[in-house]
């Protein structure tokens, strides 16, 4: 087993080169079958799949063409709500068969943003070649065709994925050494806190990518549990089909059970879309405390109402969400003023609130939020 240290961490080789590319060679075996006279594009995702495009490009024998796309949210200074590309991409993909190639796959979200805006230019197909796949922290359903292989939810390096933008050199993949206790004072709890159309998925998606932290959204748990036929699922499902909304403490004993389930040693975890009432909030302090854990910062997305508005209805506009129009965005944004909004002075009283302007650029904005969590 060989050890490395990338600044403050430890990893151990998990994978090395030698099965990495015998995994890649099957993979590439496959897509000469499928694609063969298809001519496909393959769009390598930058920065982490570099070196498995460049791998697996080697063993493709097919005609076929490559480019390379970098994801963000915005154009300009606006957000449109879904991914796009910002290292672009030039070719024409009417009629074109497209493989995505990405270094990893966890939660899915930002692949499906991706699919969803690939969609928009009308290529013949979309697939989706992955170098690993983390089963178990997949939140939407994907058909990664093409995927070397599959992982435990471990934070790993090396073979073009990084920590920090280090490690990418490595020809191994390693994963991070757990240290035998994690201290409160190192757990990252974070709330990430704004209006619809603040950017909350997005900025989370980010977080999640640099500092391996767990990520619990309110709609995602819920849709899960029931999906599962759990026990809270079934008896959330009962109040969901009489068009009642779920009690609070059922609501914190779902979130109880999704978060116990990251262990006693985890980086900390992202409460997306809870809490959205104070009592939400003193519910959720009691059942971290009785954890013996707490909420490490509640990070609030500053977003102008005028451009909220005009967010979301581009977003309804792109997606086709009917609930996404003038008149619906209005009664949700003054739900959210009227019973969410509050929440900030409390966790200002708690002195975990911290202000970030989501207005602009994406860089800057995720900027302000990594100063926030490298000094909590």
């Amino acid at each position: 087993m060989s050890i490395v240290q990338i600044k403050d961490k430890t990893f151990k080789t998990s994978i090395p080169e030698e099965e990495i590319l015998k995994r890649v060679q099957v993979v590439a075996d496959k897509i000469n079958r499928d694609m063969a006279g298809k001519n496909p594009l393959f769009l390598a995702v930058l920065n982490g799949a570099f070196v498995f495009a460049a791998d697996l490009m080697r063993r493709v024998t097919i005609p076929c063409e490559i480019s390379f796309v970098k994801l963000a949210s915005y154009q300009g200074v606006t957000s449109t709500g879904k991914v796009s590309e910002v290292l672009g991409i030039n070719e024409d993909l009417t009629n074109r068969t497209v493989v995505i190639i990405e270094d990893i796959v966890d939660t899915g979200l930002t692949m499906k943003r991706m699919i969803e805006t690939l969609g928009t230019r009308n290529p013949a197909s979309i697939h989706i070649c992955a170098l690993l796949v983390k089963p178990d922290k997949l939140k939407v359903d994907l058909d990664i065709e093409y995927a070397a292989m599959e992982i435990p939810n471990d934070f790993i390096v090396g073979y073009g994925l990084d920590y920090d933008q280090q490690g990418r050199n490595l020809r191994d993949i390693y994963t991070l050494l757990k240290e035998s206790s994690l201290s409160i004072d190192n757990m990252k709890n974070i709330v990430i806190f704004g209006a619809p159309g603040s950017g909350k998925g997005t900025q989370s998606d980010l977080i999640i990518e640099k500092y391996g932290l767990g990520h619990i959204s309110t709609g995602d748990v819920l849709r899960s549990e029931i999906k599962k036929g759990s026990e809270l699922g079934k008896t959330a499902a009962s109040f969901i089909d009489k068009g009642q909304l779920i009690p609070d403490d059922l609501m914190v004993s779902i979130l109880a059970s999704v978060y116990d389930g990251f262990g006693k040693e985890h980086a900390g975890v992202i409460f997306d879309g809870f809490p959205r009432t104070i009592p939400q909030a003193e519910a959720l302090k009691k059942m971290l405390e009785e954890r013996g854990h707490q909420i490490a910062a509640m990070i609030e997305l500053d977003v102008p109402e005028d451009e909220l508005m005009s967010r979301l209805i581009k977003r309804g506009q792109e997606s086709g969400r009917s609930d996404d129009n003038a008149e619906t965005i209005k009664k949700r944004l003054d739900v959210y003023h009227s019973q969410t909004a509050p929440l900030i002075e409390w966790y200002k009283k708690e002195g975990i609130h911290h202000h970030i302007d989501g207005l602009g650029a994406l860089d800057r904005i995720f900027g302000d939020i990594q100063k926030v969590i490298d000094n909590i």
